[in-house]
């Protein structure tokens, strides 16, 4: 068995941004990484630089193990491309399964499956071009926050997404209708942003919290993860205890029924005590400077251990 990595390098070598014309590309310095890496207990990694590479090769890897960097373009499906093609060839693979892809790609629908466990969520709705109307907006107190409903890695929220007002509110939704199918009008939540980790089963889970610690800029007004921050500010993360125990119960629930043994991230806010979730991550980071490796690191394991703990299955199969 070879460890397949399927990344989606920028054909432009002069571009070094990870997010470009909204579309998300795979960091060049992420191959040394993972090489390095996984050179303790992986014998065999193939890279490919895009889908399309694995797509030609794949009968070479039957019988291997895939985990995908690669996230296609302009698509409300374009998550689940990846595994939803090793499902067809019934390779094994490291990203949840196309279902969850889709159900996280949609950030009104994630929000409404985790309502069924007993989690709140802000109050929200969804608009398509053809459905908006400025009324629409005098529903909500303000600030809200205006973001594209099938996009990820803050792809289209910038800080202007936040809204203090209808008129704000309403100059964000025409704009970002022009480039996105779908919008998400949602309440802000005032509070501690927090990510939490999840990965395991029902014999050893991993299950950590940790709080977003962001920068003081006078010219950011919220304090929220968009695009500016998320791309160009590097931030910082401390253990934290929002949650309580029927948080958790009900986490653990919404885990074991979305993508068990598989690794998620889940994303919220602590607004009077309580938790809300704001979406579920399908495809976290695994560069050493995101929020999973940073959970991992605050809670005792290196880099390297990290990977030997998510890819233990690859590893004793080599």
């Amino acid at each position: 068995m070879k460890l397949v990595v399927v990344l989606n390098v920028n054909p432009d070598n002069n571009i070094h941004t990870k997010i470009n014309n909204n579309r998300e590309y795979t960091r060049r310095e992420l191959k040394a990484i993972l090489t390095e890496g996984f050179s303790e207990f992986v014998e065999t990694i193939v890279f490919y630089n895009n889908f399309e590479q694995f797509k030609k090769n794949v009968s070479d890897h039957l019988d291997d193990f895939v985990l995908n960097f690669d996230f296609g373009y302009k698509s409300r499906t374009r998550n689940m491309n990846v595994p939803a093609f090793c499902e067809n060839y019934n390779i094994k693979y490291f990203n949840p399964d196309p279902y969850v892809q889709v159900l996280c790609q949609d950030k009104f629908m994630t929000e409404k499956f985790a309502e069924n466990f007993e989690i709140k969520t802000p109050r929200s709705v969804l608009v398509f071009l053809h459905s908006y109307t400025k009324e629409i907006l005098s529903n909500f107190n303000y600030p809200v926050i205006i973001k594209p409903n099938y996009e990820a890695e803050s792809i289209g929220i910038t800080q202007d997404c936040i809204a203090s007002n209808m008129s704000q509110a309403e100059h964000m939704v025409n704009k970002l209708l022009k480039d996105f199918d779908g919008i998400l009008i949602e309440e802000y939540i005032e509070g501690s942003e927090i990510a939490i980790t999840i990965f395991g089963d029902n014999n050893e889970l991993f299950l950590e919290e940790v709080e977003l610690v962001f920068p003081d800029i006078e010219n950011f007004k919220y304090k929220a993860y968009t695009s500016e921050i998320k791309q160009h500010i590097a931030i910082d993360i401390q253990k934290s205890c929002y949650l309580n125990k029927e948080d958790i119960f009900h986490i653990k629930q919404l885990y074991y029924n979305l993508a068990p043994d598989k690794l998620i991230r889940i994303d919220g806010r602590i607004k009077n005590s309580e938790f809300y979730l704001i979406e579920i991550n399908a495809n976290p980071g695994l560069y050493p400077k995101s929020i999973v490796p940073k959970t991992f690191k605050i809670n005792g394991y290196t880099y390297n251990e990290m990977l030997k703990k998510l890819f233990k299955y690859v590893g004793k199969n080599m």
